[in-house]
């Protein structure tokens, strides 16, 4: 058999196994994914909708910037795209277990290495059709545009989208393949390095946007990166331009930008092959040595936790040590946090960059408690993929902790309190400096807080609390533990519990600040909210972690007794 249908031919049975292993879902799970999923679809093809609406209140300026803003779309998609293809080609080419099968068998390096990133495109295709459908549906409805408009997106953005994704795999071959090893002094470098460009960029982006007068309108000084999009010789206007070409039967032109990004793409296929002919196997063994280092280095984090000690009782300090030192361990983990928590922290950081601050106080307060909700879906996503695994991943060693002097309502409390300690410190930062940055008053200031606390508190309590319900000690994979039904439920739960306390204050906010609500009724039902919030707040803290506590002790053969397990206090 030729090697490209052997090759052929695995993929083919994993998607079988895939479709198989999908059948075998729970249903409440298979329906819930696809209601969100074709909610969020629909909502987002009203918002890009009505935006396109709102331009078109600007006349034929209005008509300038959606032929503009075309550009700039696919021009964000396509440096998305390459960050993704990045993280999925260095896991496809150096983190799968495949690659050492492949390895000794009669596949040449470059073979290997063109399915790796074919693979990995694949693997970061399916969000950027996920958000491309809504827009051209959005477009293609605004401008009554016929099907063919949506057939020629699809043809253009294959193409497209192997171009970014072959971007983003020649990075990381050509990193693995000659970045320097690591040391100390350069890693000390490098991190005041990255610092040093991070404040410069952020001084950068908190200076304001001129503002514009009546007679100018400069739209490249209006949208950051448009004058990028709309150049001549960037894909992003290849694949704009071509596919309104094609959609005004002008084939000649519409024709000339396909074959501009086909080309462009398929030559960056064969560097990627004679790249990875050339470089993939040095490449592979330098990742395979430096896992290795990583794996004999001292554990992260080894000091300075002693001063839990002081604060906490000893076993409930040694147990959320141990828990800290697990995380930061696992770079995987940790490392999410990051990018979710850090790309909010730099939109929040630079909403006075946009004048959002200058904007009437309805707007400023619905952009609050938008921000509120994004920060808690964040939380809400963050805790069903960390805090309720937990307990199902202490594995057979669980036995260790239920046989130590911490009794279970203290083994409990202590990943309770480890994840609202962390999750409420970072939540409620990011929504104080969004509302420093927009200039809200104290009133609405206060209830955001307050209600990012409590959604920080119910998460980690409905978390916690699911995940010892259904607890799964014979399970290693999180990825397994998180998709399960108790996962299912918790992210429900969270989400449905979020959507219930934001909504009462924001609508309360917005109404008062267009002059339906009078002072009276507006503290009288910002009174009512704040009694339903803290009901709600502790039905959805207290009640898992009681279900939860009682699961566990049906599960123990014995109950652990104070008596025979004494605890160390000092």
């Amino acid at each position: 058999m030729p090697p490209l249908n052997a090759l052929l031919t695995k993929a083919r049975f994993q998607l079988r196994g895939a479709r198989r292993a999908i059948a075998r879902q729970s249903r409440f799970k298979l329906l819930f994914i696809s209601l969100f999923a074709l909610f969020f679809e629909g909502l987002l093809c009203v918002i890009f909708h009505d935006a396109f609406r709102f331009l078109d209140s600007f006349g034929g300026a209005g008509m300038m910037m959606i032929g503009r803003l075309f550009a700039l779309f696919f021009l964000g998609l396509g440096l998305m795209l390459t960050v993704s293809s990045i993280v999925s080609s260095y896991s496809a080419l150096f983190g799968s277990d495949e690659v050492p099968f492949l390895l000794v068998r009669p596949f040449s390096m470059s073979q290997i290495t063109v399915y790796k990133f074919i693979q990995a495109a694949g693997f970061a295709s399916w969000a950027f059709f996920f958000v491309v459908l809504p827009f051209i549906g959005a477009y293609a409805w605004h401008q009554q545009l016929s099907p063919l408009f949506v057939f020629w997106t699809f043809l253009f953005s294959i193409p497209y989208l192997f171009l970014f994704a072959g971007i983003g795999t020649l990075i990381v071959l050509v990193s693995v393949r000659w970045m320097p090893r690591p040391s100390r002094l350069r890693n000390r470098l490098l991190l005041i390095a990255s610092l040093t460009l991070c404040a410069a960029v952020t001084a950068w982006l908190r200076k304001p946007i001129a503002e514009l007068s009546d007679t100018q309108f400069n739209i490249a000084s209006l949208i950051p990166g448009l004058r990028l999009a709309a150049y001549p010789l960037s894909p992003s206007f290849w694949i704009a331009e071509g596919i309104t070409a094609l959609t005004r039967s002008d084939f000649q032109r519409g024709g000339m930008f396909f074959t501009a990004l086909l080309s462009s793409a398929l030559c960056l296929g064969v560097v990627i092959e004679q790249l990875g002919s050339a470089t993939f196997y040095e490449a592979w063994q330098r990742a395979g040595a430096a896992a290795s280092r990583r794996q004999r280095r001292p554990i992260l984090l080894r000091a300075p936790l002693g001063w839990l000690r002081r604060l906490l009782p000893s076993d409930i300090a040694a147990i959320i040590a141990k828990d800290i030192r697990t995380f930061f361990r696992d770079p995987v983990q940790w490392s999410q946090a990051v990018v979710f928590f850090g790309l909010l922290g730099f939109y929040f950081f630079n909403l006075r960059r946009f004048n959002y601050n200058a904007l009437p106080d309805e707007w400023r307060s619905a952009i609050v408690f938008l921000n509120v909700f994004a920060v808690s879906a964040v939380l809400s996503s963050l805790g069903s993929r960390f805090v309720y695994p937990q307990l199902s991943l202490e594995g057979h060693s669980f036995w260790l902790l239920v046989l130590s002097p911490a009794t279970i309502p203290r083994i409990m409390a202590a990943k309770f309190l480890l994840a609202f300690a962390a999750t409420a410190t970072v939540s409620v930062t990011l929504i104080a400096v969004s509302v420093n940055m927009l200039g809200t008053g104290p009133a609405i200031n206060a209830a955001a807080i307050a209600v990012i606390a409590a959604v920080s508190l119910s998460v980690c309590g409905l978390s916690t609390g699911l995940g010892a319900v259904f607890i799964d000690l014979e399970q290693r994979n999180p990825a397994a533990i998180v998709s399960s039904f108790g996962g299912t439920l918790n992210i429900v739960l969270c989400l449905g519990y979020m959507l219930a306390v934001i909504l009462p204050f924001g609508v309360l906010f917005h109404l008062r600040e267009i002059g339906i609500l009078d002072t009276h009724t507006f503290r009288n039902g910002l009174a009512a909210a704040s009694a339903w919030l803290l009901l709600l707040t502790l039905a959805a803290t207290l009640l898992p972690l009681l279900f939860g506590l009682r699961s566990l002790y049906r599960r123990l053969p014995v109950k652990p007794n104070k008596a025979t397990c004494p605890r160390n206090n000092n």
